[in-house]
């Protein structure tokens, strides 16, 4: 990864992808799969998302937080050069942006990206502006078909409803991958340990998108190893009073070990149900054996 200050090639040399690229979905991934054809590929993008910039909103939750964008970029054969997007950002002309990112900043020979990509202020760039600014130069430039599923467009905005719509499914077709949510396992209060169901707690990630609160059958990943398991995420109503903030638990199938400080990463395969109160300890204790018996036979049957 590059901070764009620091980043130098030769003018001509590298093959820039555009975009933001949240979810790094198969849409992005066919992008960069065009990227990385030719010359020195290169994907341009920012560490917080412009909305939050221009529209002065706070955004739903990305699908990918900025460490998890870089990882999946680079294993897809790119380098990263990133910057801030802020107020002094946004307010470079298309052909600013054009002459001082992509020409001198980046080196750019060929530049691919997606059909509506736009740059510049107020987006007021689109690629038949960025084709008539790279003719002289003569740098390529490669615009890539949006990919569908179930006939409509694959978009960041589309997995994000399905996540929070309780459909982890259809989410993990459109990203090519499941919908993972990663953190390092924090102590809890110990009750699931009481009722013979111990649990790994895991806080999530600022900025992160929390898919809809439920009980969901996940696989976590721990090292190089992978295990099956039961995941609830929310705020935990039988057993917490007043909790803000959501907190995901997932409790490790055929697994008996100390978790503490380890970073995890929970895949959520299947959403098993709502997140729901229960009228005491006893009726939640035989919830829970129905979603891990669920769970196995989701996660564990054979093949």
């Amino acid at each position: 990864m590059s901070l764009l200050q620091d980043f130098a090639a030769p003018q001509g040399s590298t093959s820039v992808a555009l975009g933001f690229f949240d979810g790094f979905h198969r849409g992005h991934q066919a992008i960069l799969a065009t990227t990385c054809e030719k010359l020195r590929p290169v994907t341009f993008t920012f560490r917080n998302h412009p909305a939050s910039v221009i529209q002065s909103v706070r955004m739903p939750g990305l699908l990918t937080v900025a460490a998890e964008r870089q990882a999946l970029l680079q294993q897809a054969g790119s380098e990263v050069v990133w910057c801030d997007f802020d107020r002094p950002f946004s307010q470079l002309s298309p052909q600013e942006f054009f002459d001082e990112i992509l020409l001198r900043g980046l080196g750019a020979g060929r530049l691919v990206s997606g059909a509506n990509y736009r740059f510049g202020h107020k987006a007021g760039g689109d690629v038949n502006l960025l084709r008539q600014l790279a003719e002289p130069h003569g740098i390529e430039v490669v615009t890539v078909a949006g990919v569908e599923e179930g006939g409509e467009l694959i978009s960041s905005t589309r997995i994000r409803n399905c996540l929070q719509q309780g459909k982890p499914e259809e989410a993990a077709i459109m990203l090519g991958r499941p919908y993972t949510l990663s953190a390092r396992v924090v102590r809890g209060d110990q009750r699931g340990r009481t009722i013979g169901f111990p649990t790994a707690n895991l806080q999530l990630a600022a900025g992160k998108l929390v898919p809809a609160y439920g009980v969901y059958a996940c696989w976590v990943q721990r090292g190089q190893g992978r295990l099956a398991a039961v995941a609830n995420l929310g705020v935990r109503p039988t057993v917490a009073t007043n909790q803000a903030e959501p907190l995901l638990e997932a409790h490790l199938l055929d697994f008996d070990g100390d978790l503490y400080g380890e970073p995890l990463v929970v895949e959520l395969h299947h959403f098993l149900r709502p997140e729901q109160r229960f009228p005491g300890l006893d009726a939640l204790k035989s919830q829970l054996q129905l979603d891990l018996a669920r769970a196995r036979e989701l996660l564990l049957r054979p093949a």
